[in-house]
């Protein structure tokens, strides 16, 4: 039985208004991460190669490789396999000098956020949207906390630590990026990489592949209550959620899609 027909059979069965149905996306031979935001997505390969999904099919994005690429509010960024950011202007990607970053994320509401692989920072919207490939930028760096993953959307942001544990503040203000104070959310299961989407869901996956929705998140209550995990047939490497859709990554490299 193939994994896609392992997808689909299994989430057909799950009972229940919390069912997810999975069906296979556009091929990318050795996909390991993906990037979904305001109806555009991208994704890298294990070659470091960089797509945009057009249609049914994934365009190639020239020049510079990546080894994470992110889209949103402010364009299309991505760090190297050295740690290089990069921001796509005009169609090539240009370097941005300054902080080597492992792992960005453009879903904030007019700036961007980012790790090192061991400590967070936040890119405030006047220098995230006029960088134009001159000049340098200035980073604001997230305090006490060792994240090595961090994403934001709708009710705040939210990260990983270095050992699993999640965290979330219900604002990062785009103007200054100031924050509201960071909580602790979980330590179990312990999580590799959380990703906030722009209506207010939250996606994580766990350190063994599973995958997992933060249930109970209102506009009152932004850290919601409990994970609840979304069933799958194999071990997951990555994922992003937009418009109703949640992309995952197999460790494999197959590119799935998956509906509510």
């Amino acid at each position: 039985m193939t994994a896609v027909v392992c997808f689909v059979l299994l989430l057909s069965l799950v009972a229940g208004s919390h069912a997810w149905r999975c069906v296979e996306g556009p091929t990318l031979n050795r996909a390991i991460q993906i990037d979904a935001s305001k109806g555009q997505v991208v994704a890298s390969t294990a070659y470091n190669q960089n797509f945009f999904l057009t249609g049914v099919s994934w365009t190639y994005l020239h020049g510079q490789r990546m080894k994470h690429i992110t889209t949103g509010d402010t364009g299309t960024w991505g760090v190297t396999s050295n740690n290089q950011l990069y921001k796509m202007i005009g169609g090539n990607f240009t370097r941005v000098p300054g902080l080597s970053l492992s792992q960005v994320d453009a879903g904030g509401d007019g700036f961007l956020v980012g790790s090192t692989g061991s400590r967070a920072y936040c890119l405030r919207t006047g220098f995230a949207r006029a960088f134009k490939g001159a000049g340098s930028v200035s980073w604001s760096a997230l305090p006490a906390y060792s994240l090595k993953y961090y994403s934001c959307g709708l009710y705040g942001c939210w990260g990983v630590d270095t050992i699993g544990r999640v965290y979330h503040t219900r604002a990062v203000y785009s103007t200054n990026c100031g924050q509201t104070g960071w909580q602790v959310v979980s330590s179990s299961p312990k999580m590799k990489m959380v990703e906030a989407a722009s209506n207010g869901l939250v996606f994580a996956l766990s350190t063994d592949g599973k995958v997992y929705l933060r249930a109970g998140i209102y506009a009152s209550r932004t850290q919601g209550t409990a994970w609840s995990n979304i069933p799958m047939c194999v071990a997951m490497r990555h994922l992003s959620y937009d418009l109703g859709r949640l992309w995952v990554v197999s460790n494999a490299g197959m590119i799935m899609f998956c509906m509510h």
